[in-house]
């Protein structure tokens, strides 16, 4: 229960449009010394002893200092950029956090979190300490757990420092667009098809060696002659690999998608063409370089089933 009411105003306050607050609970152990300060003023007022009001009074000024404590260690947080890496399903990756702060004396502990339904905080618990008069550059690992498009909206910070007695935390609208790409598996259950593209031997790759008797006038390189009155034969280097296509046709989906991201990786690497085809008319066409593998991985993240 407590944690649906928890849940329920995490919800409630990040959804909110609202200019940058921060907000203070108490915690658990909080409650706990907040019915221990009620007993002890009970017994002491009842049985007329010193000594237990003068413990509760301590006690009190400890817990009410912890609240102002608490709250000081997270103002003037200010959150500069976000960055979120692009993962595989099961693949561990770094979001990098960028801070700086108002707040002369630093912040101790603080707690970075967010809400996510294709990534998830590899540690949840762990904390870091943000520094004064710098850009401070926090390191949240996190785990690609579905495939998917996702827009992260608020990056949750708090910190409980420094007796566990209260809850400090604000929210930062990041609107962060994430995409967690397939597993990369080799099944190789998915379709691949060669594609035929019209070259001449002048488009191949080709070296240029001394002319031999016997050797075709077709591969003679003219113009060399003509430069230097000496006979050249182009030697063509081997073939270059056919373009790929990688189709998906076949069930179940996500297998074929691990599939074919895995191929995807192993022609990128062997630099050869590749391009996808998917249900639906989607159709890439082939090529090689990063930004078209990136292409090519976000269209298999937002595949719908």
């Amino acid at each position: 229960m407590f944690e649906s009411i928890k849940n329920y105003f995490y919800n409630k306050i990040s959804a909110s449009r609202a200019v940058h607050r921060t907000y203070i609970i108490p915690t658990l152990d909080g409650l706990k010394v907040i019915a221990l300060n009620a007993t002890l003023l009970v017994i002491g007022l009842v049985y007329a002893n010193n000594y237990v009001l003068l413990f509760n009074f301590i006690l009190f000024c400890l817990f009410l200092g912890s609240m102002f404590y608490t709250h000081f260690n997270l103002s003037g947080i200010k959150l500069e950029s976000v960055q979120f890496p692009s993962l595989h399903v099961n693949e561990n990756g770094t979001a990098l956090l960028h801070f700086s702060t108002k707040n002369a004396q630093g912040h101790s502990f603080i707690r970075a979190y967010f809400k996510s339904s294709i990534i998830e905080i590899s540690d949840e618990k762990s904390t870091f300490p943000i520094h004064f008069g710098h850009s401070t550059t926090a390191s949240l690992s996190i785990k690609g757990i579905k495939r998917g498009k996702e827009k992260i909206q608020s990056l949750y910070i708090e910190t409980q420092f420094p007796f566990n007695f209260f809850r400090c935390f604000t929210f930062f609208r990041i609107d962060q667009e994430c995409y967690t790409y397939p597993e990369r598996v080799n099944f190789n259950i998915h379709e691949e098809l060669e594609i035929v593209e019209t070259s001449t031997d002048e488009g191949d790759d080709f070296f240029l060696r001394d002319y031999q008797t016997g050797d075709s006038l077709k591969r003679v390189d003219w113009k060399k002659l003509a430069q230097t009155n000496r006979w050249y034969t182009r030697q063509y280097q081997s073939a270059k690999p056919k373009p790929i296509l990688l189709v998906l046709d076949k069930t179940p989906v996500e297998d074929t998608l691990k599939s074919i991201c895995f191929s995807l990786h192993a022609l990128h690497h062997q630099n050869i063409k590749y391009g996808i085809k998917l249900k639906h008319d989607v159709l890439i066409s082939p090529e090689n370089s990063p930004k078209h593998l990136n292409h090519c991985l976000i269209e298999l993240a937002r595949y719908e089933t």
